[in-house]
């Protein structure tokens, strides 16, 4: 597993909750490292400043990402 860390570029801009919240989902298999990438360009370019966790999360869901948080209400799980 390789581990993504912010560059100096960065590192100013992702709230630690919205940062933390990327590798939750990066670790738990929701992103890939390309995926990853993506969504970090995409934030830094569409915010200006602080990249807050509610901000991140509402670009995400409007790119079309899924929240792996839980599964939407009409799903079925197998166990």
């Amino acid at each position: 597993m390789t581990i993504r860390v912010l560059g100096p570029h960065e590192r100013g801009r992702f709230a630690p909750d919205a940062w933390g919240h990327l590798l939750a989902l990066s670790g738990a298999g929701a992103l890939d490292p390309a995926e990853l990438e993506q969504v970090i360009e995409r934030a830094m370019l569409q915010f200006d400043g602080r990249i807050a966790l509610d901000d991140l999360r509402s670009m995400m869901e409007g790119a079309g990402f899924d929240d792996p948080g839980g599964p939407p209400a009409d799903s079925q799980t197998v166990h």
